[in-house]
C-alpha cells in the first residue's frame, strides 16, 4: 500500500487547509464576540479615555476647543464619541467575519477538490 506522490501532495494541501480553516474559525469566533459585545473590544487606550471628561479631553487642550463647554456638553460629545466608536468595532467585526466566511468557503473548497483527488488517487493505487 505504498502512496503516490499525487495522494501525498492531495493530503499535504487537505492538512494545510485544515489548519488555515481552523485559525480562521478561531478569527471568526472572537468576530462574534465583538458583534455580540462591542464593548468588550475596543483598545485599552480607547476604552481608558471615553471613561471620564477629563481623560477625553486631556488630548483636546492643546486645542482649547474645550475650554468653553460645560461638563453636561462635554459629557455629551464624549459619549457621542464612544458610540462611535463602538458602531466602529461592531463593523470592523462584522467585515472581518466576511473575510473569514470568504476564507472558510474557499477552504472547503481546496479541500474537497483534494480529498477526492487523494480518494481516486487511493483507489488507483490498490487496483494495480
Amino acid at each position: 500500500m505504498k502512496k503516490s506522490i499525487v495522494e501525498i501532495y492531495a493530503l499535504a494541501v487537505c492538512f494545510v487547509v485544515l489548519v488555515c480553516a481552523v485559525i480562521a474559525a478561531g478569527i471568526g469566533a472572537y468576530d462574534l464576540v465583538e458583534i455580540a459585545s462591542p464593548e468588550f473590544a475596543p483598545p485599552s487606550y480607547q476604552y481608558e479615555r471615553h471613561q471620564s471628561n477629563e481623560a477625553f479631553f486631556q488630548v483636546d487642550c492643546e486645542k482649547k476647543s474645550s475650554v468653553n463647554l460645560t461638563e453636561e456638553e462635554k459629557t455629551k460629545q464624549r459619549l457621542a464619541s464612544y458610540e462611535s466608536a463602538i458602531k466602529a468595532e461592531r463593523r470592523d467585526a462584522v467585515q472581518s467575519l466576511i473575510k473569514v466566511m470568504i476564507v472558510l468557503i474557499i477552504d472547503a473548497l481546496v479541500f474537497f477538490v483534494h480529498w477526492k483527488l487523494a480518494r481516486r488517487s487511493q483507489e488507483a493505487g490498490n487496483a494495480t
